[in-house]
């Protein structure tokens, strides 16, 4: 199996039959595919934490501290 596609594998937590049909394609193609997937997750992740920062603003005031310490453990929200 390529590295490109055990990457790949790994990223998603797939198993290598998972993506066999992916396999006959050329290695710059599923090093290509990898980063795409590794942007999209990344933005998924940031639009995820963005929505959360935008809905604490919701929150009652007196309670939003609470809220966010909940929603964010390791100190990173707004």
């Amino acid at each position: 199996m390529s590295k490109a596609l055990t990457a790949l594998n790994e990223r998603l937590g797939v198993s290598a039959d998972t993506t066999l049909p992916l396999a006959q394609l050329a290695e710059a193609d599923l090093a290509r595919l990898d980063l795409a997937v590794a942007g999209a997750m990344a933005a998924e992740d940031e639009a995820v934490e963005t929505g959360l920062q935008e809905a604490v603003r919701f929150v009652p005031r007196p309670l939003r501290g609470r809220a966010t310490r909940l929603l964010f453990p390791e100190g990173t929200g707004g």
